[in-house]
């Protein structure tokens, strides 16, 4: 991949809650909580995912050494509820950071949505004259009645019972220069494996799927129990199709998974699912983000952003260092990347970053 360089990285981070007092309040179930490891979920309150999303996206135009005038793409990404319906987040964000006329997109990938929206804005910056950068911002918020952040996945094997956190992630794209290199990306879809997430009952009109709550567990415990052979074959299909992803995306880098000092992954708090992702590759799992992962919980789309500002700032990764990022969506969307620092960032203090960010 030619002359493609993260020149700058933005996030939002709340606090967590902590897992211990929602198993207190009798928000998370208690067994859960043993069996999975999660610590805590980052909250975010009233915030919504748009403004999160302005706040990083203006701290990695910051960093970048970019004028705004720079900027030739912007592209959002998302999971969950943005704001009111017919409204256009990403043009909000836009109006708030670069400004200007430059095509403002949405992107609605799962949770591979932050990683596919950087392959598709390499797209642009190469399909045109005189585009030298893009802005790619993620963000969710899950503070909404109908989702329960600690039980929506509850006594599934995903995640070992996974729990949600709220976060924004940005990073500028640079034809120019950067404090690292984008050497590979690939993306694939199974696109087969789509029913195992799709609610019971009619797809139109949407307010009988809308006014229901999220229920992950539900849908992917009763596929399982309804077709035991068919999500037996959908696990392997997904584990070796992102296996298979991440190994030519490392070949495609020039480098073996030995040359991978750091993983991120889609956040987790149990050992059990970073080996299932990592091992197969080659890669030890003690490479990959556990720690930071349990403390804020599964962050959707910002997972990979916010774990790698977290590996630059605190120096555990630096010039020479290669960076695998792997993530599934849903389990229809697989996106894969290969990145290595070549320059310490002025930013990179040699701590973690604060987990919020000032208003």
């Amino acid at each position: 991949m030619e002359n493609l360089y993260l020149a700058g990285l933005g996030s939002y981070v709340p606090e967590p809650f902590p897992a211990h007092r929602a198993v207190a309040e009798g928000r998370y179930d208690e067994q859960d909580w043993k069996n999975s490891g999660w610590s805590g979920a980052a909250v975010a309150g009233n915030i919504s995912a748009p403004e999160m999303a302005v706040i990083a996206a203006n701290q990695a135009l910051a960093r970048s050494g970019h004028a705004r005038d720079d900027i030739a793409l912007l592209i959002h990404a998302s999971v969950g509820d943005q704001g009111p319906d017919g409204w256009s987040p990403h043009h909000y964000i836009l109006r708030h950071t670069v400004g200007g006329t430059i095509p403002a997109m949405e992107v609605r990938q799962g949770c591979n949505g932050v990683l596919a929206s950087m392959e598709l804005a390499h797209g642009y910056l190469t399909g045109g004259p005189g585009r030298v950068a893009a802005l790619v911002t993620g963000a969710d918020n899950f503070g909404v009645a109908r989702f329960d952040r600690w039980r929506y996945a509850s006594g599934t094997n995903t995640n070992r019972g996974s729990i949600i956190g709220d976060a924004a992630s940005a990073v500028v794209l640079s034809r120019r220069d950067g404090f690292a290199r984008v050497k590979a990306m690939n993306s694939a879809s199974l696109p087969e494996l789509e029913q195992m997430n799709r609610p019971d009952g009619p797809l139109f009109p949407p307010a009988l799927t809308f006014d229901r709550p999220v229920d992950v567990a539900g849908r992917l415990t009763g596929f399982a129990r309804r077709f035991p052979e068919a999500a037996a074959a959908a696990k392997k299909s997904l584990t070796d199709a992102r296996t298979e992803l991440a190994l030519r995306t490392i070949a495609d880098a020039g480098i073996s998974p030995a040359d991978v000092a750091r993983s991120t992954h889609v956040f987790s708090g149990g050992e059990g699912y970073i080996r299932s992702v990592l091992r197969p590759i080659g890669i030890d799992p003690s490479r990959g983000m556990l720690e930071l992962g349990r403390s804020l919980g599964h962050l959707t789309v910002s997972d990979h952003l916010v774990a790698l500002t977290h590996l630059v700032a605190s120096h555990q990764v630096g010039p020479g260092d290669h960076v695998l990022m792997i993530s599934n969506g849903v389990g229809v969307s697989l996106a894969s990347a290969v990145v290595e620092v070549i320059a310490r960032p002025a930013w990179a203090t040699g701590a973690p970053e604060k987990l919020k960010e000032t208003l």
